[in-house]
C-alpha cells in the first residue's frame, strides 16, 4: 500500500461518512489529494491534510460526515493558503458532488506535451483513468483490416494521390481521426455509463465532435476540452528533438522528419478548435499551466451543475 494512504490502527480511527451512509477510514493522503486541485503544492496539501487530522483529534472527533470534513478542510486551506484556494476547493467539492462524470479532453499535435500533461491533471482532479487515442487505434488496427479502412493502418502523415477528397493534405489523418475519435466516444460513453470520469488524450482528438458525441448520453457526462499548441515552431521543434533524445521507442525521428506537416496539422486543430469554442492552451507558456487547465475544468464544472439546476 502507498505509504501516504496508510492508516495507523494503532491511533484512534476516525470515521467518515459519506451521503450514503458508508463509513470509511480518515486518511491523510487521500484528505491532501482532494486538496490539489486548489494549485497548492504536494508538500503543503500534505501539511493542511496533516493539521486537520490534529484538529479532528483535538476535538475528540471519532465520525464526521464528508461534507462537514470537507468544510473543516476549506476552512483549514482559507487559514493557511488564503480564500481563493478555498474556494477552488470548494467549486470542487461541489463538482464532485453532483455525481456527473467529467471527461477531460486534450487535443493537440504530436510533441506538444499531451501526455505529460495528462498524468499532472490526473493527479490534481483525483481521476485514475487516462486513455491516449493512440491505444485505441491500435486496437482498432487489430479488428479493422487496412482493405476496409487502409488510412487507420497509415501513418498519420501519409497522403494518399489517387485523386478527390484523398489527395487533399492531412485527409488521410482527418479520416484516421474520425475512426479513431468514433472508438473514444465509445469508451467515454462506457465510462460515462458506469459513472467514471476519465481524461482522453490524443491527436487524434478534433475539438468538439467528442462533446458532441456524448451530449445526448443518459447520465450527462460533463465535458471539458482542450487544444495544447506550441505556436512557436522552434520550441515546437525543440519538443520533439528533446523526445527523440529522451524517448526513442516514441518514434521522434519520423515526427522530425514530417515535421512542416505536423505544423500544419496543428493549425488545421487549431482552425476547429476556434470553430468549435474549444480553448486554446500555449504550451510554451508552462508556468500555472496545470493549474490553469484545472480551474477551467472546476469553472466549467461548477457552472455546468448550476446551469442543470443542480444544488450547490
Amino acid at each position: 500500500m502507498p505509504s501516504d494512504l496508510y492508516i495507523d490502527h494503532r491511533q484512534r480511527l476516525i470515521q467518515v461518512r459519506d451521503r450514503a451512509g458508508i463509513d470509511l477510514p480518515f486518511s491523510k493522503g487521500i484528505m491532501a489529494t482532494s486538496i490539489l486541485s486548489t494549485g497548492l503544492e504536494t508538500l503543503h496539501a500534505h501539511r493542511i491534510a496533516a493539521e486537520i487530522e490534529r484538529e479532528l483529534r483535538q476535538r475528540g472527533v471519532d465520525e464526521i460526515a464528508a461534507d462537514d470534513l470537507a468544510e473543516l478542510a476549506a476552512e483549514a486551506i482559507d487559514r493557511d493558503a488564503g480564500d481563493e484556494a478555498a474556494e477552488r476547493y470548494r467549486a470542487w467539492r461541489r463538482a464532485k458532488r453532483a455525481g456527473r462524470p467529467l471527461i477531460v479532453c486534450l487535443a493537440g499535435a504530436p510533441g506538444v506535451g499531451k501526455s505529460t500533461l495528462a498524468t499532472r491533471l490526473a493527479l490534481r482532479l483525483g481521476i485514475n483513468r487516462v486513455v491516449p487515442t493512440d491505444a485505441i487505434r491500435e486496437v482498432l488496427r487489430t479488428v479493422i483490416p487496412a482493405t476496409v479502412l487502409r488510412e487507420l493502418h497509415a501513418s498519420t502523415f501519409e497522403n494518399f494521390s489517387d485523386g478527390g477528397e484523398e489527395s487533399r493534405p492531412l485527409a488521410t489523418f482527418m479520416r484516421q481521426a474520425h475512426a479513431v475519435g468514433a472508438a473514444t466516444a465509445a469508451v467515454a460513453s462506457r465510462m460515462a455509463t458506469e459513472g467514471r470520469s476519465v481524461i482522453v488524450e490524443g491527436v487524434h482528438l478534433l475539438p468538439g465532435e467528442l462533446r458532441d458525441s456524448v451530449q445526448s448520453h443518459k447520465s450527462a457526462p460533463l465535458v471539458i476540452e482542450v487544444l495544447l499548441t506550441l505556436t512557436d515552431a522552434e520550441t515546437h521543434r525543440a519538443h520533439l528533438t528533446h523526445r527523440l533524445k529522451n524517448e526513442p521507442i516514441r518514434g521522434g525521428q519520423r515526427h522530425l522528419e514530417h515535421f512542416p506537416i505536423i505544423r500544419r496539422l496543428q493549425d488545421e486543430l487549431r482552425r476547429i478548435a476556434r470553430k468549435a469554442d474549444v480553448d486554446e492552451h500555449d504550451v510554451a507558456y508552462p508556468r500555472d499551466l496545470t493549474q490553469r487547465i484545472v480551474d477551467q475544468v472546476v469553472s466549467q464544472v461548477d457552472a455546468g451543475i448550476q446551469h442543470a439546476g443542480q444544488p450547490a
